[in-house]
């Protein structure tokens, strides 16, 4: 009677515990849904208009955000459904089976290849520099792009021959998928093509997991190996060529000395040096930004740590389970649910690169933080600090007799001075009658020169 008693008491408990990691599992679902998709939308926008990134990078990584969005929008919906709604799609008909099951291998496969892309993209650019607009451009990547695509179609096109709708009670272990028993079948492998479902998921194996381990790992050490050794360089050439540059310096400054010219009336510098210098900054948010190297291996970095962080443990999971042949005996309920849990972190990785690229990433974090501070879509910039166009703005306020708005552009890291006109310049302006001619608003621009 007690064994009795014990047996039903550990059968609740089991059933509570499943009960909880359903909750659990609906509600992660949806918040991978909720997230995931916003997210890999303002990471394509943000990366893919970030100037200071080659166009081939940025396509890249436009590419990977639309194919993780599709992952999200194909598969994980599709575990929401199952688990909130009880409904799954594929047991609609064998076409939809099939059907959904390839769009699944087509999606997940396309996003790896997509991160694996970037990596050898940044690889070829740091090894080759010398060749990178030759070897590396967007006839090259885009045809690269559509061989693999048309590649991880052919691949997957063995999914309308191998899976197809089963009657109850096949259940393939080497499957990652979670079978739904809803109607009277089941989509799963069919019996009669077992054994070439077995050898099609071991090489989905190792396309999906070991060899983009190999190809992001070994692209990061070279990167990061190769870019140790140009810093090392450049900090053994530094002092010589600081020299040389401040003793041009101290020789141009003999011959032409520099002075703070004045405004004219019409708020424009006199000087061709300043004029000069004006013209760049005005005209520097069109030009790209400086490239940071040690930018290229935090960003890689920060991406292969999520991949193999989400991906590894169902890897592990499936080759201790499938392989070995009796290596571990988990109860059918309990897999059922720890392969569900798993496949979920598998589609974290294609819902959380935004983390990577805010982490990693300091003109990501600035252009996500502009989208909420000031006019973005403009890119204006107000009362904000903007590494970008390498400049800083002031906006004073109205002033007694007119409106001055004064726009003070320095370089970084220069001391701002007092840029408030004077009494002698507001007169000037008020004597000319320049406030009827023009609009009430006069924006004076004044070039501080750099000072020692």
């Amino acid at each position: 009677m007690d064994q009795q008693n014990s047996t039903l008491f550990h059968d609740l408990e089991q059933s509570y515990v499943m009960q909880i990691g359903g909750l659990c599992l609906k509600i992660y679902a949806s918040l991978l849904l909720l997230v995931g998709i916003p997210a890999n939308i303002i990471c394509g926008i943000i990366m893919g208009g970030n100037r200071s990134n080659r166009m081939t990078t940025r396509f890249l990584m436009i590419v990977l955000s639309i194919a993780d969005s599709a992952v999200l929008l194909v598969a994980v919906l599709r575990y929401w459904t199952m688990r909130v709604l009880k409904w799954d799609p594929r047991l609609l008909g064998p076409t939809a089976c099939k059907l959904h099951t390839f769009s699944v291998g087509c999606s997940t496969d396309y996003a790896v290849g997509a991160l694996c892309a970037l990596a050898v993209e940044r690889l070829l650019v740091v090894a080759f520099p010398h060749k990178a607009n030759s070897i590396v451009n967007m006839c090259s990547v885009t045809f690269g792009m559509g061989s693999f695509g048309l590649l991880v179609v052919a691949k997957n096109m063995l999914i309308f021959w191998l899976v197809g709708s089963t009657k109850p009670g096949f259940i393939d272990r080497t499957n990652m998928s979670l079978p739904m028993r809803i109607g009277t079948s089941d989509c799963t492998p069919l019996p009669e093509y077992r054994h070439i479902f077995k050898i099609f998921t071991k090489v989905d194996l190792v396309s999906f997991a070991v060899l983009p381990y190999i190809i992001l790992f070994s692209s990061n050490l070279f990167i990061y190996v190769k870019l140790r050794n140009q810093q090392a360089l450049l900090r053994r050439a530094k002092p010589k060529s600081s020299l040389s540059r401040l003793r041009r310096s101290i020789r141009e400054e003999g011959q032409h000395p520099v002075r703070n010219e004045p405004l004219s009336t019409d708020g424009k510098a006199i000087t061709n040096k300043n004029r000069l210098q004006s013209t760049l900054s005005r005209s520097g948010t069109e030009k790209r930004p400086k490239r940071r190297p040690d930018g290229v291996i935090k960003l890689l970095t920060a991406l292969t740590l999520i991949h193999v962080i989400c991906t590894l443990p169902g890897t592990l999971f499936t080759f201790i389970t499938s392989y070995p042949k009796n290596l571990v005996s988990i109860r059918k309920d309990v897999e059922e649910l720890l392969k569900s849990g798993l496949v979920m972190l598998v589609f974290t990785n294609n819902a959380i690169n935004f983390f990577g690229y805010y982490a990693s990433s300091t003109a990501f974090r600035e252009s996500f933080c502009g989208m909420f501070r000031c006019d973005w879509h403009k890119s204006v910039c107000q009362q904000r600090l903007f590494s970008q166009c390498g400049c800083r703005c002031v906006k004073h306020k109205q002033t007694s007799g007119s409106e001055f708005v004064q726009l003070v552009v320095t370089p970084p890291g220069v001391k701002v001075a007092s840029t408030r006109p004077t009494e002698r310049e507001r007169n000037m302006v008020n004597s000319q009658g320049s406030l009827k001619e023009s609009p009430q608003r006069i924006i004076n621009a004044k070039v501080d020169s750099f000072q020692e």
